[in-house]
């Protein structure tokens, strides 16, 4: 069965926020020398250790994933040329998430046969200055810490490198089991729950709701947990339970492209339609017009619901912009001439 746009769209983007883990194909052992490296620092460049850190690619997908060791340092190699940003998760921390541009440049030279290739390697440092999140104050800001049973923590870690290795099934045993030891393990919760909404499933996301409400009681200030919870109640159709979340996790993080789109989508289901358009349009000009499902919202609000058709042709008109090659393309342009029509 073919997603609706709106949907698959959203499914893509909370992959994305969860850190579904994707290497893009190619040689890399010709880049292996390539690397980048940095710490990672809090109030008064106070050293963060074991917090985890992403190298996002030019498309928007997590290449590679590693943690902080005690001195807030970390490291990345083998990535090809490019482009890339140094993203932190800030889970369970009163602080917001980092981000960090930075560009791997290698030489080009011409090998024997006149074709081009690689040479000699970059190795930028990229430190991260982390910022606590609004409404926290340097008297109150606190690292969430639990006091967790070594066995428990082993299986955690066993889990990150099964899903560094793409055994996504053992990865979910070792959390499930470290969880039997310590039932309220906060990052376990959080990363089982959103590991059981990239399956997809009807089953798989009422696990993750159980998963994600019992994160969230242990920690109120986690947004990713909110962010899963309330995509998981969204994907289950419960939608008042959504928006709950959702309002949470926007709280936690105005500037979540992620969180204000998704609470557009909950509002709309719900017929809230000013509220919607209100956070459709602040998730629009948070993206600066470059996700093109959130055209697509705004254009079938305007078009099927409030008969704006004007608005309707402008927004669908930003969809193929960001998306031009939709397979639907011809059908849009159809909708569109139509709308401008209806418009008149």
């Amino acid at each position: 069965m073919k997603l609706k746009p709106q949907f698959s769209l959203l499914a893509l983007v909370f992959a994305f926020t969860i850190c579904t883990p994707f290497v893009l194909p190619g040689n890399h052992s010709a880049h292996a020398q390539n690397r980048i490296s940095g710490f990672v620092f809090g109030l008064n460049r106070q050293p963060m250790r074991e917090l985890h850190v992403e190298l996002i690619n030019n498309y928007g997908f997590t290449e590679l994933r590693t943690r902080t060791n005690s001195s807030g340092y970390y490291s990345f190699s083998g990535m090809s040329e490019g482009r890339f940003v140094i993203k932190v998760r800030t889970d369970g921390t009163d602080y917001e998430e980092g981000e960090s541009p930075v560009e791997i440049d290698n030489f080009v030279v011409s090998n024997s046969e006149g074709k081009p290739r690689a040479a000699g390697f970059d190795h930028p440092q990229v430190d991260v200055h982390l910022k606590l999140r609004k409404g926290v104050t340097v008297s109150n800001a606190v690292v969430f810490a639990q006091d967790v049973p070594p066995q428990a923590k082993k299986l955690f870690e066993k889990a990150l490198n099964d899903l560094d290795g793409d055994r996504n099934s053992d990865a979910q045993a070792s959390l499930n089991a470290a969880l039997e030891i310590f039932p309220t393990y906060y990052v376990a919760l959080e990363l089982l729950g959103t590991e059981y909404i990239k399956l997809g499933r009807r089953e798989a996301f009422q696990d993750a709701v159980t998963l994600l409400t019992k994160a969230v009681g242990v920690y109120p200030r986690g947004f990713k947990s909110w962010h899963g919870l309330a995509y998981a109640q969204y994907s289950l159709g419960n939608f008042p339970e959504a928006l709950i979340a959702v309002e949470k996790a926007v709280e936690l993080n105005a500037a979540s492209i992620d969180a204000v789109f998704l609470s557009g989508v909950v509002l709309k289901k719900l017929k809230k339609y000013s509220e919607a358009e209100k956070q459709l349009l602040k998730a629009k000009e948070l993206s600066k017009d470059t996700i093109a499902s959130i055209h697509w919202e705004l254009a079938t609000l305007y078009g099927r619901i409030l008969n704006r058709y004007a608005d309707a042709a402008r927004e669908l008109k930003l969809f193929l912009k960001a998306q031009p090659d939709s397979k639907d393309a011809d059908n849009i342009r159809k909708l569109i001439a139509d709308f401008e029509v209806k418009a008149q």
